[in-house]
């Protein structure tokens, strides 16, 4: 067994892995274990050491390896224990043996503890540096120093001679081979055993499948008969609910306060004296509901009853599960991952979880992974650790990523290869366009576009933005050819109406047909081309009786409603799909927030309805107060005809909340602004919300947010928080591919791909990887030449950077480009290039200067690192071709709008200014609302499509515009969709609010608006009256 720890990009984590792979593969069929990034904890957990390799075996004993991603030069020397190391290193010396012997040290005196294991194996501490070849290492002379220690180094990894290297080297040497029980002793050191077989050991000795007990003690008597079975159980692993009319002993909850911590233990206490039910002792879940819901739920008011069935309902049920903001979602789905893992018997591999980011992908498995090891630490249960293991194999993804894996598999269904790619086709896109726009006009007089001035290239762009929006909502190439244009009010007109119409009945089938030629998808199609399989039964050639998780449906679209109801109709897929459509806020993505009811329809069987809202985010006080407001939009009297809420808002989605608290002024203000002073108000609030998060206790969430609508927003508000002195991190939506790091990156992989382009060599060079300042004055006289002005560079640098193209003929490229940033220093560099590139700027203070700096730095080095990480997942040593990862790169930068930059830790008196989809999920102790008067109208669109759920039959009907000229539906659907535009700004309205756990700022205007939030909120305020 070997064994991963989960760990972020850092430097040096290349290295570690590359060496990380031969060690398995040369021990794999060994009776060997290991772990790459073993932790070690020193007494009292004062401090913590980490093993960069650990390998243990059978033949040969215990090994650490100390991996050192370093080349030769940048080494400056070696005294005694102590390597120096040149600047452009991440640190500048090292003990690297030194610090392996000490852990293998501590390692050992730890196993020799068990009287078996002293002196019973050997052992040895070794350098490994798989950039340095012994040639190199002897032509600096290193190999005569005395107390140079045993090195692997890259031609031994390389060469495969590095086993036998190692055999001959020891710290100590056993005189004797391990025995049967000394092995196993040392297996069970480090709980590795047949965890497979265990587990199926385990399971077959329970008499029977369990997850949980509720039990319900009238007397303490009834208690202490218990007890003793209840610490059994919870050394078992089962889940325990307790609900009593008397006081639990303090000392017993003190002994499983670790089993409370994991919420495996859950007491409840009343002093209801009349609880007129029995002692009872309720096995997985399976009771009456109305036990639950009429006696147990009113007398025990901190008992979650939403989350109890959540998680208990018979795992052959689909869940519907509505989940208000800050309701423990995440929380239930891993309970019911539990419950299906113990009480039904299913594994890892049976499950498949669809989330809305990557960065809620990664979130998910780390929280899985966390509570199996922590299930393990209580237990001592192996099966856990089985499980842990294996949640490297659940299939958890997003759902673009989990639609490819599926296309990928039925490819030959649509005419497509297996090995799908994936590009934007945004030339090929124009390019069809013109194509067919010239063939009409040859056919048709252009004179009719000149009459109705307009231009060609204004028609073709025009085009081009309706072909956009029809894939955003997710139209399939028959729903386009088959769309309804219309009619026009003159004739003069109708040459545009028909050149639509011939235009898109065409353009999608030769889109089609050069995907096909190059077997390539756009992003896109990932999801839009499954509406072609749900309407067959091309799905049943996948795997059946899966158990799918979906997280924050609410947020899907047509065709993933049809995706989800397809699985379980023809695979009997088992679902659990979780979401809140008030929080419903990506329609502009295609997002339809009635998708619960459309499921509901589509799906065959019915569905377990559950919700969840006790919510455990925010004050109860302030949640009464925003409960009045959210009343008032749920109200059925707005729209058109006054007869429609704005905001799905019922008694069964009023949130509960959790933390009791009395009502204070200062935790709901909305000061009245003008344009004159909402600058001045705003920052004045910002410093009181800052002072007071001063005063805070250490264990209190401090955070302070400036939440906005747009990006373009959060740079104005950035800018008067600049002014007053204030620091401030962004968290945008969807800047990550046009982040610095990024950009610098993709010069790096133009550089290394095409280095006989001049441009892309000089951007390389003077990005921060290398800091060349190259006067465009010397360049002048060269024309424009590249051969003659790489030449130039050349003549100046020498091989600074062709070495480097040199080293891609032998190494990895995702080797060298590690190589590029330890050698050049980049980590150090990026702090003077954020200096200079802040340092012209004469209007920001100076100290909120070198905190701007300060930020940027470490956003860029997080951003590296998730690049870094992103495109490992995305590229094996197969597929990570320089070309490969250039070309996914720049599709990104040209499409991707969706990843956002990962966040970094703020400081206290830093303001997180962020947009209300970016925020979602997180929570502040204040949020403040800066911008509430800027208009949402789409009044300014050309285009509208009709929902589908609005259709009366086959054909989708569109409106469209050209200046002054309007088809017949146009006026209907831009009056529909104003009304749905204002209620998907109301659902952001109610995730911007429910961010705030204690204190909420809205700098309400004077003068509001129609079509602003100001506008809904006083609308809102005039219906209720709270506290100023």
């Amino acid at each position: 067994m070997f064994i991963e720890g989960m760990v972020e990009y850092r430097p040096g984590i290349d290295a570690e892995r590359y060496v990380w792979k031969k060690v398995k593969s040369a021990f794999i069929e060994r009776e060997s274990f290991g772990f790459l990034h073993f932790p070690m904890f020193k007494e009292n957990h004062a401090s913590k050491r980490e093993i960069d390799i650990l390998l243990v075996d059978r033949d040969i004993g215990v090994t650490v390896i100390e991996v050192k991603g370093i080349n030769i030069k940048q080494i400056e020397g070696i005294q005694g224990h102590i390597w120096h190391f040149t600047k452009d290193y991440y640190a500048s010396k090292g003990e690297p043996f030194n610090q392996a012997e000490q852990q293998l040290n501590m390692l050992c005196d730890d196993i020799e503890k068990k009287d078996s294991l002293n002196r019973a194996f050997s052992k040895r501490a070794v350098v490994a540096l798989p950039y340095i070849t012994s040639e190199q290492w002897i032509e600096r002379g290193f190999n005569q120093l005395l107390n140079m220690p045993f090195i692997l180094f890259k031609d031994d990894l390389e060469q495969g001679t590095w086993v036998q290297k190692l055999e001959r080297m020891n710290i100590y040497k056993a005189r004797l081979d391990l025995q049967d029980s000394q092995w196993d002793a040392l297996k069970k050191h480090f709980y590795i055993r047949n965890l497979a077989r265990e587990k199926t050991d385990e399971i077959k000795s329970e008499k029977q499948k369990r997850f949980s007990n509720l039990y319900v003690f009238t007397s303490e008597e009834q208690f202490h008969k218990e007890k003793e079975e209840i610490d059994k159980l919870l050394k078992e692993g089962l889940k325990i609910y307790i609900f009593s009319t008397f006081s639990i002993s303090t000392s017993w909850l003190v002994l499983q306060k670790d089993f409370c911590d994991e919420f495996q233990l859950q007491v409840f206490q009343t002093k209801e004296t009349l609880l007129s039910v029995d002692t009872r002792i309720i096995q997985d879940g399976e009771v009456e509901a109305s036990f639950l819901k009429n006696i147990l739920s009113p007398t025990f008011p901190e008992f979650n009853l939403g989350q109890y069935i959540a998680v208990h309902t018979p795992h052959t049920d689909n869940l519907m599960i509505t989940a208000g903001a800050g309701t423990g979602k995440t929380y239930v789905m891993i309970d019911r991952i539990f419950y299906l893992l113990e009480k039904v018997g299913i594994t890892l591999k049976d499950i498949i979880m669809v989330t809305f980011t990557n960065a809620s992908t990664n979130e998910m498995k780390e929280r899985l992974q966390k509570k199996l090891l922590s299930m393990f630490k209580l237990t001592g249960k192996t099966k856990y650790l089985y499980f842990a293991e294996e949640v490297k194999n659940i299939q958890i993804s997003t759902i673009h990523a989990f639609s490819k894996s599926i296309l990928t598999q039925l490819a030959h269904e649509i005419g497509f290869g297996r090995n799908l790619k994936v590009r934007s086709f945004i030339k090929t896109k124009s390019d069809i366009l013109e194509k067919l726009a010239n063939e009409f006009f040859q056919k048709h007089s252009a004179k009719a576009l000149v009459d109705l001035n307009l231009k060609f290239y204004e028609v073709t762009k025009m085009m081009k933005s309706f072909w956009d929006e029809m894939e955003k909502k997710g139209l399939t190439r028959q729903e386009i050819e088959s769309i309804d244009w219309g009619t026009v009010v003159t004739e003069e007109h109708q040459v545009l109406k028909d050149l639509f119409q011939y235009v898109f009945k065409q353009c999608e089938g030769l889109l089609e047909a050069q995907k096909k030629k190059e077997n390539a998808i756009d992003t896109g199609d990932m999801v839009r081309k499954l509406k072609l399989f749900t309407q067959g039964d091309t799905l049943k050639q996948l795997q059946t009786e899966k158990y799918l998780f979906v997280d924050e449906f609410q947020d899907s679209d047509n065709t993933q409603i049809e995706l989800v109801a397809s699985l379980q109709n023809q695979l009997t897929y088992h679902l659990f799909v979780v979401g809140d459509i008030k929080q419903s806020i990506y329609r502009f993505r295609g997002a339809d927030y009635t998708s619960f009811k459309r499921l509901a329809e589509r799906v065959n069987s019915s569905f377990t309805p559950v919700a969840l809202n006790q919510n455990y985010r925010t004050t109860s006080s302030l949640l009464e107060k925003l409960d009045k407001v959210f009343s008032v939009w749920g109200q059925k009297c707005w729209g058109p005809k006054g007869k429609e809420c704005l905001l799905p808002y019922t008694e069964d989605d009023r949130l509960k909340g959790m933390k009791i608290t009395e009502p204070t002024i200062g935790e709901f203000l909305y000061p009245n602004t003008n344009k004159d002073n909402v600058e001045e108000e705003t920052v004045r609030q910002i410093l009181e919300s800052v002072d007071i998060a001063k005063q805070l206790s250490d264990d209190e969430n401090k955070r302070i947010a400036l939440v906005v609508r747009t990006n373009k927003q959060a740079l104005e508000v950035r800018e008067w928080c600049e002014k007053a002195g204030i620091g401030t991190v962004q968290n945008l939506d969807g800047t990550f591919y046009k982040s610095d790091a990024v950009i610098h990156f993709k010069m790096m992989l133009d550089a290394l791909l095409y280095p006989g382009e001049a441009k892309h060599v000089v951007n390389f060079l003077q990005s921060p990887y290398f800091r060349y300042a190259i006067p465009t004055k010397l360049l002048i006289p060269l024309k424009g030449d590249s051969e003659k002005i790489i030449k130039f560079l050349q003549l100046h640098m020498g091989n600074d950077f062709t070495q480097y193209l040199d080293e891609l003929k032998r190494l990895p490229v995702m080797a060298v480009i590690q190589k590029i940033i330890s050698e050049k220093g980049l980590l150090q560099n990026i702090s003077s290039y954020y200096e200079v590139k802040y340092g012209d700027d004469p209007d920001i203070d100076e100290s909120i200067k070198q905190l701007e700096i300060e930020i940027a730095v470490k956003q860029y080095e997080k951003n590296l690192y998730h690049l870094m990480n992103t495109i490992q997942k995305q590229f094996d040593s197969m597929s990570g071709t320089l070309w490969n990862i250039h070309e996914w790169l720049t599709l990104q930068i040209r499409v991707n709008r969706n990843e956002n930059e990962p966040m970094i830790e703020t400081k206290l008196g830093v303001v997180e200014i962020t947009t209300v989809h970016r925020s979602k999920g997180l929570e502040y102790h204040t949020v403040i609302m800066p911008k509430l008067n800027h208009s949402f109208s789409n009044k300014q669109a050309s285009f509208y499509i009709q929902d589908e759920k609005e259709m009366g039959d086959d054909k989708r009907t569109v409106g469209w515009k050209a200046k002054d000229i309007k088809n017949n539906y146009f006026a209907t659907l831009q009056n529909y969709e104003s009304f749905e535009v204002e209620r998907e700004e109301t659902r952001l309205l109610y995730v911007a609010m429910t961010r705030a756990k204690k204190r909420l700022i809205l700098m309400m205007p004077e003068k509001t608006s129609e079509n602003t939030w100001g506008n809904l909120l006083g609308r809102a305020f005039n219906e209720v009256n709270h506290e100023r």
